[in-house]
């Protein structure tokens, strides 16, 4: 598979977006980075490494840590060691790596392959991004390539809520996947409150002010996206 240029790649999703039915054609173009549930984080960087044109510096750092050496991103005069915490893991890599590249690379999960062990993503420049956001509109590039915040969650999903994102993106059809997950977080937080307040790690009143509080925002989600299908 021969490596596509930056021009390639935003073509490619242009082609993608007209016709977003026509996925197998899409998996087969180089625009795609893979990354598997099992990879080696350092592998990670060097996959999206290979996409840019303006390569970042790669470290290995001894921290004496039991998960092995952390990983630190160097281009110019700015560097970015990768906060672990217990352990290595995938979503952290792709986050800061994708802060560390920005403004003016961005890296965009490919929703098509949520809830598989492996997931795709694609690397492009920002003006590129905005581009296909004003010709497409946000919403529908949104729903099919998500931006990815620090909060975000992609490889750590519980099958819970892959099984419930892939519900609801299903029933909203070219909605920013953004809002499906703001949705998603609130269910999975009101599941969480209940577990704590069972196993008495919180109190009845802390519950309840919690979950009234939750109720009011998705009272409020609802009213103001009105054609959100539950």
């Amino acid at each position: 598979m021969l490596k596509q240029t930056s021009k390639e790649i935003y073509n490619s999703l242009k082609t993608f977006l007209e016709n977003p039915e026509n996925v197998d054609a899409f998996i087969e173009l180089d625009a795609i980075v893979w990354v598997d549930w099992r990879e080696c984080d350092e592998d990670i960087v060097s996959y999206f490494n290979e996409k840019l044109d303006e390569k970042i510096e790669v470290q290995l750092v001894d921290n004496g840590k039991p998960y092995g050496n952390d990983i630190s991103l160097k281009k110019d005069k700015i560097e970015l060691e990768i906060p672990y915490e217990e352990e290595m893991d995938r979503d952290t890599t792709i986050k800061y790596l994708n802060n560390f590249i920005k403004p003016k690379y961005e890296i965009r999960w490919w929703l098509e392959t949520l809830g598989n062990d492996t997931l795709g993503f694609v690397v492009l420049e920002s003006n590129k991004w905005a581009e296909l956001d004003q010709e497409f509109g946000r919403s529908k590039l949104n729903y099919y390539f998500s931006p990815i915040g620090i909060e975000r969650t992609m490889f750590d999903l519980d099958m819970d809520e892959v099984f419930l994102l892939l519900e609801l993106r299903s029933k909203n059809k070219n909605m920013d996947f953004l809002i499906i997950a703001d949705w998603v977080r609130m269910l999975t937080k009101e599941k969480e409150l209940k577990k704590q307040k069972n196993n008495g790690e919180i109190d009845l009143k802390k519950y309840f002010e919690s979950t009234n509080m939750i109720k009011k925002i998705k009272t409020d989600f609802i009213n103001k996206y009105k054609g959100f299908v539950l």
